[in-house]
């Protein structure tokens, strides 16, 4: 092998190697990088087909389907017409969401579907390219994306539904940035959409990023209060929800969190009944469900008292302080913490978890933490895809939600809880004793 007219021996030990000088360690790492270059175009060339068979064309038969885009559609059309999109029942969102949504008002809604359907692949997308860029790129973060893009399973179930989510996506991705003034526009851009993603701003007060928190603030109150004064002054009908209360908790059996979990228990399975309760069936249908207000209050109490202890643990565990290696971690945590905490938490809200579940996996398989990779692939897994596919199969094999079985139901139905809450404390964990490779420190 010559280099510059050098005749340099074949070395494969790089200690050896480097023993020789630079220009020959140089040469016997070449093959060795065009190897992992190589297995690393396949691995992600392999999830992105898997992307495009499990979240592009599965999804598209049901595109004409009633879905959550409905809601939206018909929150745009009212706007246009002058309307408070709080005309339709269904419409609990905040009135940005209507707003934002106006422009598909001006077409069919079969055709604003499929430009929906694509807005939100390219947003999916995006979020990838953003968070590897963000996080600190190389090739296990690329690879750790891939995955949990293509089969982390949520991702599909949201595009089916037509959801927000992969904005939100976007958002809890740039995150991750080490630019503080993006951070800040990102939180709070998941705050003013759906209030959940708020929360990410601890990590953000703990690593005494002051621009972030600024931007944050600034735009969360200006997003939350001019949407609402817009409403307010110039449109005619109602001005908030007509079932605000719907969001202070369900039962349903496919809402997974700690408030839901609690409902279930209050609204049990009754010995010798033919079906499962009704609420338990019809949860997710505002008009359907039937909730005492004492026990909405208690769903709403048992959601902030989950964040309240949730985040009094970050802060006595850290000392109220952040390294910039515990940042991702906490980061991750905190998304978690919020599903686990929010009254009303669908299913598909897991892809919430994407971004961060994606760092983890990277930062511990760079450390050489197998142990900790394998933990947050199952978590994750426990999270969504086990409980998921055990309950559909439940459905499917006793020819609906019948009492067969009722421990399997409680078991599948609260399973996913006891797993969000393990990457939690895991996340804790992890940057407590490790503080994750370090990202590169904020800048304005």
């Amino acid at each position: 092998m010559s280099r510059a007219g050098i005749v340099l021996p074949l070395v494969r030990d790089e200690s050896v190697a480097s023993a020789h000088g630079p220009a020959l360690l140089e040469v016997v790492r070449e093959p060795r990088a065009w190897l992992l270059n190589s297995v690393t175009a396949l691995f992600v060339s392999f999830c992105f087909a898997g992307y495009i068979v499990i979240n592009f064309i599965t999804p598209i038969r049901g595109l004409p389907n009633h879905s959550d885009f409905g809601v939206y559609y018909r929150a745009a059309q009212a706007v246009l017409r002058g309307q408070s999109p709080y005309e339709n029942p269904e419409c609990f969102y905040p009135p940005l969401v209507a707003f934002l949504m106006s422009p598909f008002g001006l077409i069919d809604e079969l055709s604003a579907r499929w430009i929906w359907y694509l807005l939100c692949h390219a947003l999916l997308l995006v979020a990838a390219w953003a968070l590897w860029r963000s996080a600190g790129r190389g090739r296990v973060l690329l690879c750790s994306i891939a995955l949990v893009w293509a089969f982390g399973g949520a991702a599909k179930e949201t595009l089916d539904v037509g959801q927000l989510s992969p904005l939100l996506v976007l958002a809890l991705a740039l995150s991750y940035s080490s630019h503080q003034i993006q951070c800040g526009v990102a939180a709070a851009t998941g705050f003013i959409v759906k209030y959940l993603p708020g929360v990410i701003a601890l990590a953000m007060v703990m690593n005494r990023r002051r621009r972030a928190i600024t931007s944050f603030i600034a735009l969360a109150v200006a997003g939350t209060l001019i949407p609402w004064l817009v409403l307010v002054l110039g449109f005619s009908g109602p001005k908030r929800p007509l079932r605000a209360h719907y969001w202070m908790g369900t039962p349903d059996l496919f809402s997974w969190s700690v408030p839901s979990v609690i409902l279930r228990l209050f609204d049990p399975i009754v010995e010798g009944a033919a079906r499962i309760p009704a609420n338990w069936e019809h949860g997710h249908t505002a008009a359907l469900v039937e909730l005492a207000p004492l026990l909405r209050w208690i769903s709403a109490a048992v959601g902030v008292l989950t964040l309240v202890i949730g985040i009094a643990v970050v802060l006595w565990v850290f000392k109220g302080r952040l390294s910039y290696g515990q940042y991702p971690w906490v980061l991750a945590g905190l998304v978690s913490l919020s599903l686990a905490a929010a009254p009303v938490c669908w299913t598909h809200y897991q892809v919430l978890q994407y971004p961060g579940i994606a760092v983890m996996l990277a930062l511990s398989v760079r450390a050489r933490k197998w142990l900790t990779a394998l933990a947050i692939t199952f978590l994750f897994a426990s999270a969504y895809l086990l409980p998921e596919a055990a309950l559909i199969y439940y459905h499917d094999h006793h020819n609906g939600w019948t009492l067969h079985s009722p421990s399997t139901l409680y078991f599948w139905s609260t399973c996913p809880v006891i797993a969000t809450f393990g990457l939690f404390v895991l996340s804790l964990w992890q940057a407590q004793r490790l503080g994750g490779i370090a990202l590169p420190e904020s800048r304005a």
